[in-house]
């Protein structure tokens, strides 16, 4: 299919001449090619437009014993779709391996490819990643849409202390930051928020990331491949004269003793690890071998992080505090004398507006900022000493803390703060 008039006119600034010509020739949308596959293609393209205007990040084609079915993701909870037949299935399957250029025939491995369609006049990057299953197979892909995943850090629901920390902490002329916390936390959503913050023309912004998620116009953004690793690309980056640097992950101790090096030397580098709360980020560091005196010299701040799932306010249904509600709140860390006796929290119902009483996600957060305190206590390499410098801080909560307050302030359930603060009680040690 060769179209003469291009679409994506709005971007051919950004990715220079070569990619827009290849934009040219590439539909936006999926094609039918045969008189069998019209439907499955136009039912295709509505699903991804639907997808892309509800904001939902993942589209699951899942086989099952009697055809196909269709689940999405929306703020997080997984939804059933739909249900169609195994012929749809089949044309669903060539239909996604044409776009994103995978064997039609490769039945055994699993296969990862990506394609974009334009919705509304905006393009929508998806990544596709094909398993095979013991009957037929499961098509996840993530949409990657740069609108509705791009908020300014001022936007992201954030208490005004951690806020202003972070704005203390990128504020210097350099520093390590990283943010922690498992695959969905935000991680991301909070990394590209400081780095919107900091793109002024008169700074050198480079990532380098795996792969790619969002593209924002003036920063130059590196992507991972089997000959480029973070490592190999942070030395490169380095010989670019940047002033701000986000490694997308760090993994082992290269990369480890490479960043931290660079922000000895005039740079400001973001990064994330997966670690369960902020202060076990110091052994992790260290375990990845990282020499304590460089790593405490460096350290700006750290700042752990999670998604708690937000209460319905349509539906919530009052609850009495119970003995057992006030035990877990004050092993957070909740001063009960707060709490009066005629204090109700808060429970999911399920009603028109929400999805099983729940609406969108909210994050918390624990951040430490490096203090002379928190530095000498990341010289010594003593963690215990690190976790009560920390509590000093004004803006320091542990997750668990921020948890229960959201759940006395009615925004979300006991048992979700429960559920949340105890993936972060594990000291990885």
């Amino acid at each position: 299919m060769h179209h003469h008039h291009s679409p994506g006119h709005g971007h051919n600034h950004t990715h220079g001449q070569r990619a827009h010509h290849h934009i040219a020739q590439e539909p936006n949308e999926f094609i039918s090619t045969s008189n069998t596959d019209a439907q499955a293609v136009q039912y295709l393209n509505e699903l991804f437009r639907k997808a892309a205007r509800e904001g939902y990040s993942d589209v699951h084609l899942e086989d099952v014993e009697q055809g196909c079915q269709i689940r999405v993701r929306k703020r997080g909870e997984m939804v059933i779709l739909d249900h169609v037949n195994a012929n749809f299935s089949r044309e669903f399957d060539n239909k996604i391996r044409m776009k994103c250029k995978l064997s039609i025939v490769e039945r055994m491995t699993p296969l990862d490819g990506k394609f974009r369609f334009e919705v509304d006049g905006r393009f929508v990057d998806v990544r596709v990643s094909i398993l095979p299953l013991a009957h037929g197979q499961s098509i996840v892909c993530r949409l990657l849409d740069q609108m509705s995943n791009l908020i300014q850090l001022d936007d992201i629901d954030m208490p005004e202390d951690i806020r202003g920390a972070i704005l203390h902490i990128i504020s210097q002329p350099q520093g390590l930051f990283l943010v922690t916390g498992p695959t969905g936390s935000g991680k991301t959503t909070s990394l590209y928020g400081i780095l919107q913050q900091l793109n002024t023309t008169s700074k050198k912004i480079i990532t380098i990331e795996d792969p790619v998620e969002y593209r924002i116009a003036g920063i130059n953004q590196a992507q991972t491949n089997n000959k480029l690793t973070f490592a190999g690309a942070l030395k490169s980056i380095l010989r670019q004269d940047p002033d701000i640097i986000l490694v997308g992950e760090i993994r082992d101790s290269e990369t480890a003793r490479i960043a931290t090096q660079a922000a000895l030397t005039g740079h400001i580098v973001l990064s994330t690890l997966h670690t369960n709360n902020a202060i076990v980020t110091l052994s992790r560091m260290l375990d990845l071998d990282v020499d304590p005196n460089a790593l405490s010299t460096a350290m700006s701040g750290f700042m752990a992080q999670r998604l708690v799932r937000s209460l319905c306010p349509f539906c919530r249904k009052p609850t009495p505090v119970t003995e057992y509600a006030k035990h877990q709140m004050a092993s957070h860390g909740i001063d009960l004398t707060e709490i009066d006796e005629n204090a109700v929290i808060y429970e999911p119902v399920g009603c028109d507006h929400c999805i099983d009483g729940w609406s969108g996600r909210i994050p918390i957060f624990e951040m430490v900022i490096s203090t002379h305190d928190v530095r000498f206590a990341i010289e010594k390499a003593d963690i215990k000493a690190l976790s009560r410098a920390a509590s000093q801080q004004p803006q320091y909560r542990t997750l668990g803390n921020h948890a229960m307050r959201l759940v006395i302030d009615g925004k979300t359930s006991l048992i979700e703060a429960l559920v949340v603060a105890g993936s972060a009680q594990f000291y990885e040690r």
